[in-house]
């Protein structure tokens, strides 16, 4: 039963108190200055127990408090090889030290059980205000959300304030992605030093990320049906593990060019205990930072200005060019969704010929 009495405290100020007891049976009591937010705090408080949802805010922790624990649970799943790569937990930590629990911008000092939507919502327009980019605060959200939903977990909140909160495109135009000309991709190739040829090769008619590109094994190139078989990839700190996603785990067909070329690159490939097709002059894992070097001054050369990503772009491009289905590329890409597919390439699969279409219906109608 939770009721309302007013209270003259030693000080001599009047305040509204809340008694009630919480669903563990045991008794609680909060202070208001005014009649009104007692009335408020008694209906909401009620429905928190009937529902056995209720925390008490001396009983909570804070967000920092939470993203702490969250960040070691985060730790012990990467040490014990739980899906977890230290890159990916490096770039936990920064997001929480640089933007959740910075002072004056993020909500680190905040109770999780006060925690509102809109506290999240006024967080979120603060990165904004603050120079952080769209990108940037939705990836902040969707850590603040997996802190919170890791809180809940361990039974110390029961809804999560960040759960469905937005960041509103600044444009209505979706994103492209930027696809080099044959005529760039040819350059480059013929331009390249002949060790270099095999990866600008495989990386722009296979569409491999650079991660699956330094983790590719000879025994996952198949020279007599074709096909190069993604089974993993090399993480920022040159461990080998799992794709990207179960998507990741793919076979893409090879063609003649890149199959010729990988049959001429195994002859003076360095060895590697590994069995990589791309490893370092020394046989171990090659480093993305010194395939980027090559690729700039290869472009200084040619004179064209690129992301090694975006071959990985051009490879999609030739898949659509060449008819294969929105479910084909979406396979061979390593896509989790057609919806992925078609936000990122959609504007490049043929548009139908509506106009010829609507003459043969007018011709239908008219004769």
């Amino acid at each position: 039963m939770a009721t309302i009495r007013k209270r003259t405290l030693p000080s001599g100020l009047v305040r509204w108190q809340v008694d009630f007891t919480d669903q563990v049976g045991k008794r609680r009591s909060k202070l208001f200055p005014r009649r009104k937010d007692a009335d408020v705090y008694l209906v909401k408080v009620r429905s928190l127990v009937a529902n056995n949802t209720y925390l008490a805010d001396s009983e909570s922790i804070t967000v920092a408090d939470a993203a702490k624990a969250w960040l070691d649970h985060c730790e012990v799943r990467c040490k014990t090889g739980r899906r977890m790569e230290r890159s990916t937990l490096r770039g936990y930590s920064d997001y929480v030290r640089l933007h959740i629990t910075v002072p004056e911008i993020g909500i680190g000092d905040k109770l999780i059980v006060q925690l509102t939507r809109r506290h999240v919502n006024e967080f979120r327009d603060r990165l904004l205000l603050n120079g952080r980019s769209e990108h940037l605060t939705r990836r902040a959200l969707s850590v603040l959300k997996l802190l919170l939903d890791h809180a809940i977990d361990n039974g110390q909140l029961f809804t999560n304030a960040a759960q469905g909160v937005r960041v509103i495109k600044s444009s209505r135009i979706d994103y492209k992605a930027p696809v080099p000309s044959k005529e760039t991709i040819r350059a480059l190739i013929e331009a390249a030093e002949e060790d270099f040829k095999p990866h600008l090769i495989v990386s722009a008619l296979t569409g491999l990320r650079a991660s699956e590109l330094r983790g590719l094994r000879w025994q996952d190139v198949d020279f007599e049906k074709g096909f190069i078989y993604v089974r993993q990839r090399a993480d920022a700190y040159n461990q080998m593990g799992e794709p990207k996603s179960r998507a990741g785990y793919r076979d893409i067909p090879a063609g003649p060019m890149v199959l010729n070329a990988l049959r001429r690159w195994k002859l003076r490939c360095p060895k590697s205990d590994l069995g990589l097709v791309f490893p370092a002059p020394r046989g171990g894992v090659l480093q993305h930072t010194n395939t980027q070097s090559r690729f700039r001054k290869l472009q200084e050369e040619v004179g064209v200005k690129l992301r090694w990503h975006d071959l990985r772009h051009f490879a999609v491009s030739l898949w659509i060019e060449q008819g294969f289905s929105i479910k084909e590329v979406m396979t061979f890409a390593g896509h989790s969704s057609i919806q992925m597919t078609m936000e990122r390439y959609g504007h490049l699969f043929p548009s139908p010929d509506h106009q010829n279409a609507m003459a043969e219906v007018e011709a239908k109608l008219l004769g």
